[in-house]
């Protein structure tokens, strides 16, 4: 009887600690996708003020100005389309807790600094096309 107890006890044990670790990954694919979506709605205004910037480099006795902010949007755009290319929440599978959390806060951190530069090359790019 004791052995029975303990054994169901055991598979307890460790389905909780499964559905735990399980609904860490959910937790954590949530928050990297979160920034994910902030960002990726600005792809469009990155494609407008590309071609603001491109009429702007073409007339603007800035052009250069001009030339380093289409750079700098590109370079947005790029790091975003590399980050989707490489992000594979389903890499993780047969991984151990620690392998999972370090690929997921890699990829939190990755798609934070996109966003970072996003919304900057963004900015600078709104305040030139003002003058």
């Amino acid at each position: 009887m004791n052995k029975i107890i303990t054994t169901i006890s055991l598979l307890a044990l460790i389905i909780g600690c499964q559905k735990n670790a399980e609904d860490k990954q959910k937790l954590m694919i949530d928050e990297v996708m979160a920034v994910h979506d902030e960002v990726m709605p600005k792809m469009d205004d990155i494609m407008s003020l590309k071609s603001s910037l491109d009429s702007a480099i073409k007339v603007s006795p800035d052009s250069a100005k001009a030339k380093k902010l289409y750079s700098a949007l590109d370079v947005a755009d790029n790091q975003m389309m590399g980050w989707m290319e490489n992000y594979d929440s389903e890499s993780v599978k047969g991984k151990s807790e620690e392998q999972i959390s370090k690929y997921f806060a890699n990829q939190k951190t990755r798609i934070t600094e996109v966003k970072v530069l996003t919304v900057k090359s963004i900015e600078e790019a709104k305040k030139f096309l003002r003058k």
